[in-house]
């Protein structure tokens, strides 16, 4: 007799929120002062958070309101943000140095009492000639793509200008941090080269080292090209008012041999440079060769990797084109991948970059914003070699006595990275190859520690 299905007791995803988003998205602009409105514990996250962009960028300033819960209960929380927003104006006035924005960003907690933080924004303007913001992003209101979403708005909406002159071959890079590597910093500069290679100029990045200079000329390039496949309505509604049509979010991600191939082709096309993208993978081809002909190391790991069966779990777009490198390029079988989504049509976008393992034969199960519990069991169930995640389920996984690589989410909540070397482009195979190699020793040299990590009952 079937055994009757019971309800999960459990919804154990971790995942961004909205805050997360509007705090990382905000602290790509240089010169920003955050005002930061909520209490001590939020306040850190955030405080984390930002600094993702911090190697190789901008380090923003950011200060907390420090309500605390007597302030919630008895109404006194907008004078605890009064009190911050006026330190600020002292500061400024002390040190003679001008914030180029102020954006003032809530939590959960002043969002449920109502605080006026657009009001407060309206004010400081008025009072100091600082461009100020207000972004109604707490953690309640969805994942870090609503808080993308509307920082991406909010800055066009406050600085892009409607009468700029185009510019022939340019582009703006839309949301790097929603590629969703773990190398995300260092991946945003290798697609730049890449685009330089074509002959294309990055007008502006949305929102990485930019200033408020280039978001005064952001309609000025021809296009935007997207580097994520989740859905950012307020932020096309914006860019359509500033005539900037934007491209990308079907494309796979440039990680490995056929997608670098399909991305580079593709964009070639949107500015007829498709004997530039043959010459650039032509010589990017030379190089790869160059390091792994002869190289028996190689040879071992190639022989090693062929027919394994990986599973992925990470955000749509990512671990799709993962997945399609690993199947095209490695010879690999990765027979299970977990997408995780803010939107649905991250989803489908990269359920379709997935039909073609499919035709082509690979017998692919995908679960969509799996809880990690269920995704473990899915790993067991489909007899996985090794998984290929983040730093969350790594623990999981491993206590399962099955290899973990952790190659996808943030930055600085994952890893250990102080290279700029990219996983993009057919240079990024190299790097991807070097990863790959040390899941393959694991798969043979198992940890003694994780004899203590033995899960039994998954």
């Amino acid at each position: 007799m079937a055994q009757a299905h019971k309800p999960h007791l459990w919804t154990d995803q971790y995942q961004p929120s909205a805050m997360f988003g509007s705090v990382l998205a905000l602290s790509g602009v240089d010169g920003v002062e955050l005002a930061y409105h909520g209490p001590a514990g939020c306040y850190t996250i955030a405080g984390h958070i930002r600094t993702d962009q911090a190697p190789m960028g901008t380090y923003s300033a950011m200060r907390p309101s420090g309500i605390t819960e007597d302030n919630l209960v008895m109404g006194t929380s907008m004078d605890k943000l009064r009190q911050l927003l006026k330190f600020i104006k002292m500061e400024c006035e002390h040190t003679g140095r001008t914030p180029s924005l102020l954006a003032i960003v809530n939590a959960d907690a002043t969002a449920i009492t109502g605080d006026d933080i657009t009001g407060m924004a309206r004010q400081f303007e008025k009072e100091t000639g600082v461009p100020s913001i207000a972004l109604d992003t707490p953690g309640f209101k969805g994942w870090d793509v609503h808080g993308y979403d509307l920082a991406h708005k909010s800055l066009l909406a406050k600085f892009a200008k409607t009468d700029v002159p185009k510019k022939p071959n340019t582009v703006n890079l839309i949301a790097p941090y929603l590629m969703a590597s773990q190398n995300w910093l260092f991946d945003l500069e290798g697609i730049k080269e890449l685009l330089a290679e074509l002959g294309v100029t990055v007008n502006c990045v949305l929102a990485r080292n930019i200033t408020t200079k280039e978001l005064e000329n952001f309609g000025s390039a021809q296009y935007n090209l997207l580097l994520t496949s989740e859905d950012l309505p307020m932020f096309q509604k914006e860019s359509e008012r500033l005539g900037v049509p934007s491209f990308g979010a079907e494309l796979p991600l440039p990680y490995g041999l056929v997608n670098t191939e399909e991305w580079l082709y593709a964009v070639a096309k949107q500015f007829g440079k498709v004997e530039e993208a043959r010459k650039v993978l032509e010589e990017a081809s030379k190089r790869v060769r160059n390091v792994l002909r002869f190289n028996y190391s190689y040879t071992w790991q190639a022989n090693l990797m062929m027919q394994k069966r990986p599973a992925l779990i990470g955000r749509a777009q990512f671990v799709a084109s993962l997945a399609r490198s690993l199947y095209y390029d490695m010879d690999m079988f990765p027979e299970l991948v977990a997408l995780q989504a803010g939107t649905q049509e991250a989803v489908q976008r990269a359920k379709k970059l997935l039909e073609p393992l499919t035709r082509d034969g690979l017998s692919l199960e995908i679960m969509v914003n799996p809880a990690y519990v269920e995704f473990a069991r899915a790993v067991k169930r489909a007899k996985i070699d090794f998984v290929i995640g983040s730093r969350i389920e790594k623990t999981l996984i491993e206590g399962m006595r099955i290899p973990h690589h952790v190659m996808s989410s943030s930055y600085y909540f994952n890893t250990f990275r102080y290279l700029p070397v990219p996983y993009v482009g057919y240079d990024g195979v190299l790097y991807l190859l070097q990863e790959l190699g040390l899941v393959m020793e694991d798969m043979f040299h198992e940890k003694e520690s994780w004899q203590g990590k033995a899960f039994k009952h998954i």
